[in-house]
């Protein structure tokens, strides 16, 4: 279909705009009405009744024709000879944050929009194919022959209206759910072992990366990954099944592929399992070169319960391990921990440098600030270089092991806050050393209560006294009323807390 361009127009309040032509003008200057700034009783402009309640988009495209969305109506003050014409603001919400605007074809008094604009605008933000709700409003302009005159100025817009709009259908399906499934001898499968990859933020169109977490008995196993459509018939022969290719048929990382002479994947590990996949099935047919490359990949790993930190001084000691882990999880993702740090350290899943990670250079590095009182880093952990400390100092650390997002925040101090004091400021607890501290509070039965650093709610501990949460844990809660000793312990893993009625 035609594509329709926005040319440049001069926008002019209460004025006008002339295109001169010597052969008719013959020196006469062209006088044009003017028109008063754009109001309710000289123009409007309503949704059109022709306008389907849910706009096709690859319909109309199909069909080669514009879809009308406004009907518009001109006051007696319209001046005689001017046809409507209009430029469309087009955003996803009703503010028009993320606006831009499109050329609108005026059929007398109808405004139509072409698909493949309305397509293109939608294509830059997501390339989910479900329908979505547009915010759309109109500048209108008086046309008559190369003469256009938009009513009041560049920042006039009326007639705001919502659009329900079902985009083009993608070129191929991403699915929600998509499962591993193994096999002793690469040959039988079935659905009783299988697992669900769990989906990445958002649409997964625009985030086509699935994990997985699993616990294998055995090594030694066969894999492949279905989309939930193929599970639910388990037809393995007719539905979508995704494999690898020969070169990576025994790698823990590698290329997808769906073609029919794909193989499985070999697991040669056993214990928990972390595998992440990217099913960017759009970008294998459509991408560049590079781009295709790295749109169908898997890789899997051992899932750590902890990890371990080594640097220039990690809690004392020189780029040399403790035996004690510095960082644990409850989810084998989301990682943390507390450590004197120096200027540089590493991560490793061992007491020891096999595996050790850290970031992959300067862009990646920790970029440290100060945030409302407290000074935080942050970066990806994601490569082989060290990690940069901005000062040496207590840090508590966090660490994303799906994204890889790390970030570091000093620690200045620790303090109680619940219903005690309201949830005001923490009350400060008096440091015995880097990791512990104590306070003396009166409580009363039935007051909840956490640890927060900082007086800030960046890092806060809750959940169980002999296994202290920073993961959004619950409240404590006091069973009586009372004055209570209470100390904080965050030397080693668990972290734990003591409370005692005096």
């Amino acid at each position: 279909m035609k594509k329709y361009i926005i040319l440049p127009l001069a926008a002019l309040a209460l004025g006008f705009t002339a295109c001169e032509d010597d052969d008719d003008t013959l020196g006469i200057p062209v006088v044009n009405p003017e028109i008063p700034a754009v109001d309710p009783s000289i123009v409007s402009v309503a949704p059109s009744a022709d306008m389907p309640a849910v706009i096709s988009l690859e319909q109309y495209n199909n069909d080669d024709q514009n879809f009308p969305v406004a009907t518009v109506t001109a006051g007696e003050e319209w001046p005689a000879g001017y046809t409507f014409g209009a430029v469309a603001q087009i955003s996803t919400d009703e503010n028009f944050s993320n606006a831009v605007e499109l050329p609108v074809v005026a059929n007398g008094s109808t405004f139509l929009l072409n698909p493949e604009e309305v397509q293109g605008y939608i294509y830059g933000l997501t390339r989910d194919p479900s329908e979505i709700t547009l915010w759309v409003r109109y500048g209108v302009q008086a046309v008559n022959g190369k003469e256009v005159i938009r009513l009041g100025d560049a920042d006039s817009f009326i007639g705001t209206q919502q659009i329900k709009v079902l985009p083009f259908s993608p070129l191929a399906v991403i699915e929600p759910v998509y499962y591993l499934i193994w096999s002793d001898d690469a040959e039988t499968w079935s659905k009783a072992n299988a697992a669900a990859f769990t989906k990445g933020e958002g649409s997964q169109y625009d985030n086509p990366k699935f994990t997985l977490i699993h616990n294998f008995e055995t090594t030694g196993l066969y894999w492949k990954i279905i989309p939930e459509s193929t599970y639910d018939s388990f037809d393995l022969e007719n539905g979508l099944v995704i494999g690898v290719t020969e070169a990576d048929s025994e790698s823990r990382n590698g290329k997808l592929d769906e073609s029919a002479d794909q193989l499985a994947g070999y697991l040669d590990i056993s214990g928990r399992v972390m595998f992440e996949v990217k099913i960017d099935r759009i970008t294998a047919i459509e991408g560049n070169a590079e781009e295709k490359k790295n749109a169908m990949t898997f890789s899997y790993k051992s899932a750590n319960d902890n990890f371990w930190l080594a640097g220039d001084n990690v809690n004392g000691l020189s780029w040399s391990f403790a035996a004690e882990p510095t960082m644990w999880t409850n989810n084998y993702v989301d990682y943390a921990g507390i450590a004197v740090l120096g200027k540089e350290f590493k991560f490793s899943p061992q007491a020891g440098w096999d595996g050790d990670f850290g970031s992959t250079n300067d862009k990646t590095q920790p970029v440290f600030e100060t945030v409302d009182g407290q000074y935080i880093g942050k970066g990806m952990a994601d490569g082989g270089d060290n990690i940069k400390v901005g000062e040496p100092g207590l840090y508590y650390i966090s660490l994303n092991y799906l994204s890889k997002n790390l970030q570091l925040v000093k620690l200045t101090g620790w303090g109680i806050i619940g219903g005690f004091n309201g949830w005001g400021s923490s009350v400060e607890m008096t440091k015995v050393d880097d990791f512990t501290y104590t306070v003396t509070q009166d409580m009363t039965e039935g007051d909840e209560w956490k640890f927060r650093a900082n007086d800030q709610w960046t890092v806060s501990l809750g959940g169980q006294f002999d296994n202290l949460d920073p993961f959004n844990a619950p409240n404590f809660k006091c069973d009586a009323t009372g004055t209570y000793e209470i100390t904080l312990n965050l030397r080693n893993l668990p972290w734990t807390a003591t409370v005692v009625k005096k």
